[in-house]
């Protein structure tokens, strides 16, 4: 049996039926569209997909920050008025 990988769950009819509102009713949170009790896909709403986005971001970015914080290279302090000028 594969998981379900939500805590939401709808069937595929009753995502055909009205899939704005299914995902209205979910809050912004992921869930799985099932047939026959088992996953065909999940559906994400705008916000959830651009949370997932930048995590994905974050997660990506972190090591190239540590790895500059760490680095031996000098370092210029800037304001953030400096920055804005460019």
């Amino acid at each position: 049996m594969d998981a379900i990988l939500t805590e939401l769950t709808t069937t595929i009819s009753e995502f055909k039926k009205n899939p704005n509102e299914v995902v209205k009713r979910a809050k912004n949170k992921p869930l799985a569209v099932l047939t026959n009790n088992k996953a065909t896909f999940y559906v994400l709403s705008a916000k959830a997909y651009d949370d997932l986005l930048e995590k994905i971001w974050e997660l990506e970015i972190t090591p190239v920050v540590l790895e500059r914080l760490a680095s031996k290279e000098p370092h210029i302090r800037v304001t953030l008025e400096e920055l804005s000028k460019w």
